[in-house]
């Protein structure tokens, strides 16, 4: 299971474009009064933060004029994932993402900023609080944060703005998960918070709390989407069903396997103290399991190399 972040955008291809730069004067003499504006540039501002912090080699080359362009008409853009714009991208990096030809320089960058621009939008319109939020200023953040002048607001003050409005968003909108997950049949309230739902009973044993376990799932959010699965992963790779330590996953994991059988099908709703708490701005999270197969600790899943632990060290310092 990969870990989720609150404020991610799932687009690998973000970088590798042609960079011209405004001027780094005072910031367009732009004023937040109001915590609307506040938090409308905050977001836009950590989102082209995203940007900059990628790591890619290309980042210099960056038409970032035209991303910013970009972002604005993605806001409600009904053509930003359209197949123009998916082949302009597979044009501009090739089809493996390895290439990179200038020709399609500007039209690529318009689409990348259209895309990150609708994926912004439909996050918060998905969410409900389209009117908590100043898409004007929004851009504004954005597009001082592209040219390294997002001085409005200091850095400890707008990640702070950030968190704390979509850790309030999260847990609203995961105790409404939870709610209605009491409702289904066949569920289980546990004390520690976690429901548990048994679509189908399985008919073998079930694992102690360092066990390893195989298990297909797919993972949502508290609104339904779609954020992983496993199952659409191996169709794709060919690869084998997942098996994990119930050590080294996350407290929903750990506490919830114990009480499922193998061979069975289930759903597990966890709070967000039971996810990935703080470093997810404590998002509710529901997984569909399809419990395969468990057993003792280092018997279906093998301890990683040295080099692989030190390779998922690395990781999660960038990520967090």
């Amino acid at each position: 299971m990969k870990k989720i972040y609150y404020f991610v955008l799932p687009i690998a291809l973000l970088l590798s474009c042609g960079n011209k730069k405004e001027g780094t004067g005072a910031a367009d003499n732009i004023k937040l009064n109001t915590y609307k504006e506040k938090l409308s540039y905050a977001l836009g501002a950590e989102q082209g933060k995203m940007i900059l912090e990628s790591g890619d080699p290309n980042l210099g080359k960056l038409d970032f004029k035209m991303i910013i362009e970009g972002f604005e008409k993605g806001f409600n853009s009904k053509d930003a994932f359209s197949n123009e714009c998916q082949t302009t991208l597979q044009n501009l990096f090739g089809p493996y993402g390895q290439d990179f030809n200038t020709t399609y320089l500007k039209a690529g960058c318009t689409c990348l900023g259209k895309t990150v621009g609708s994926v912004f939008y439909d996050r918060w319109k998905k969410k409900g609080v389209l009117d908590k939020i100043d898409l004007a200023m929004a851009k504004i953040g954005f597009k001082h944060s592209l040219e390294k002048r997002d001085t409005l607001i200091k850095m400890e003050v707008r990640q702070k703005l950030v968190y704390d409005f979509v850790t309030d968003l999260n847990k609203a909108s995961g105790a409404k998960m939870m709610e209605q997950a009491k409702k289904l049949p066949n569920v289980r309230v546990l004390e520690n918070g976690l429901i548990i739902q048994t679509l189908q009973e399985g008919t073998g044993g079930s694992p102690t709390s360092s066990d390893d376990v195989k298990a297909d799932y797919v993972l949502t959010s508290a609104q339904g989407d779609t954020i992983e699965s496993s199952l659409q992963y191996k169709k794709q790779s060919g690869k084998e069903i997942p098996a994990f330590n119930l050590g080294s996953v996350i407290p929903g994991w750990t506490q919830g396997f114990p009480l499922l059988k193998k061979g069975g099908k289930y759903k597990l709703f966890v709070p967000g103290e039971l996810a990935y708490g703080e470093q997810q701005a404590f998002e509710s999270l529901c997984f569909y399991i399809e419990f395969h197969d468990f057993g003792k600790a280092g018997t279906l899943v093998q301890p990683p190399s040295p080099q692989q632990q030190q390779q998922q060290q690395q990781q999660q310092q960038q990520q967090y």
